[in-house]
C-alpha cells in the first residue's frame, strides 16, 4: 500500500460512473433583501488544533442534532471582550453533534478564534451554500478539486465521506499554497493516501517557488488524469476560481460538471492568457490518453509539490 501517490503522469483508466448526487452549482452567502437570517445554536470548542502556519482547525460540539456536509456554510461567532465577532466560514467536516471549519489567521476576528481556548462558548447558525457531494454531476466518476488556502479543508472533507461512500470513484486535489510552510491538515492527506492508495491523489503547489495552480506544471498533472467523466470543484480565491470556470469552459467541460466556492476577490476579471492556457491542457488532456512526461517532484508528508 503506497503511503504517497506522485500526481505528475499519473493516469489510469477510470471505472464505472458512480451515481453520486444531483449537480448544482453553489451559491453565495445571501439573503434577499438584506444579511443572511439564522437562528443562533450554542456551542462548546472542544479542539482548536494548528494545522498549518497561520491556519487553525476549530472543531465545535453542539446538543443540538447538526445536518451539515463539507462545503456547507454557518455563520460562526465568538464574544470577545464584550463584543460578538462574526463571519461566514465552510464547514470542512461533521457528524451529528460537531462540525469543523479550517480558519486562517489574518485580522482581529481571526485572531480571536485561533487563540480561543477549549472549552469555550461560541454560537453558530444558518446552513448556506450547496455541499460539495450534492453538487457533483451523478455520471462524473472522478472528481478534480483545485483549492487555494484553507479552500483545502472542505476538499478533504469531501473526499473523505464521497471515497468512503462510492467504491469506484476518484479524487484528485491540486492545493494552491504560498510557502511550504502554509501547506494544512498535512495528516489528514496522509490519511487519504494510505487508506484510498489507488482512489485518491494530491499535489501542492507552492506559489513563490513553483508559480499558481495555473502553472504548467500543475496544468499536466490535471490533464494527466481528466476526462469526460471528471467532475472540477474549484474553491478558494476569486483569480483562481474566475479563470479557471472561465479557461474549463472554453476547453469544453460541459456546465454541469463545474462547481465554484469563492472566498474573496469575486469580480477578479480572468487573465485571458492564464484562461487560454487552461483551456489548452483541458482539450490536450481529454483527447491523448498519453499522460506527459513526468516532472520532478518532491514528497511532502502524504502529497506531492510540484
Amino acid at each position: 500500500m503506497r503511503a504517497v501517490l506522485a500526481l505528475l503522469g499519473f493516469a489510469h483508466a477510470l471505472r464505472a460512473p458512480q451515481p453520486v448526487l444531483r449537480a448544482r452549482r453553489s451559491s453565495a452567502l445571501s439573503a434577499s433583501g438584506g444579511p443572511p437570517q439564522y437562528d443562533k445554536v450554542d456551542a462548546t470548542l472542544v479542539a482548536n488544533e494548528v494545522v498549518g502556519r497561520g491556519s487553525h482547525l476549530l472543531r465545535l460540539e453542539s446538543e443540538t442534532p447538526l445536518e451539515y456536509k463539507p462545503g456547507h456554510v454557518l455563520a460562526l461567532e465568538f464574544e470577545e471582550g464584550g463584543e460578538w465577532l462574526k463571519g461566514p466560514y465552510t464547514v470542512s467536516r461533521a457528524s451529528e453533534s460537531t462540525f469543523d471549519v479550517v480558519i486562517r489567521v489574518v485580522g482581529k476576528k481571526s485572531e480571536a478564534y485561533a487563540a480561543a481556548a477549549v472549552g469555550s462558548k461560541w454560537r453558530f447558525g444558518g446552513k448556506f451554500h450547496v455541499p460539495i457531494s450534492e453538487g457533483i454531476a451523478a455520471r462524473a466518476d472522478r472528481v478534480v478539486c483545485v483549492s487555494t488556502g484553507t479552500g483545502f479543508g472542505p476538499v478533504l472533507g469531501f473526499a473523505e465521506d464521497a471515497l468512503a461512500a462510492a467504491d469506484d470513484l476518484k479524487v484528485t486535489v491540486l492545493a494552491g499554497f504560498r510557502e511550504v510552510d502554509d501547506v494544512c491538515c498535512k495528516d489528514a492527506v496522509q490519511r487519504l493516501c494510505v487508506t484510498y492508495p489507488d482512489r485518491f491523489e494530491c499535489a501542492y503547489v507552492v506559489s513563490s517557488s513553483s508559480g499558481r495552480v495555473s502553472s504548467p506544471g500543475a496544468l499536466a498533472s490535471v490533464a494527466a488524469v481528466a476526462d469526460a467523466k471528471t467532475h472540477f470543484h474549484l474553491i478558494g480565491n476569486g483569480a483562481m476560481v474566475n479563470e479557471w470556470t472561465a479557461g474549463l469552459k472554453a476547453g469544453g467541460v460541459p456546465e454541469d460538471l463545474v462547481t465554484t466556492e469563492t472566498y474573496f476577490n469575486h469580480k477578479d476579471e480572468p487573465d485571458a492568457a492564464v484562461v487560454d492556457r487552461i483551456a489548452a491542457a483541458i482539450i490536450a488532456g481529454r483527447v491523448d490518453v498519453s499522460p506527459p512526461q513526468r516532472g520532478a517532484v518532491t514528497q511532502l508528508e502524504g502529497g506531492v509539490m510540484i
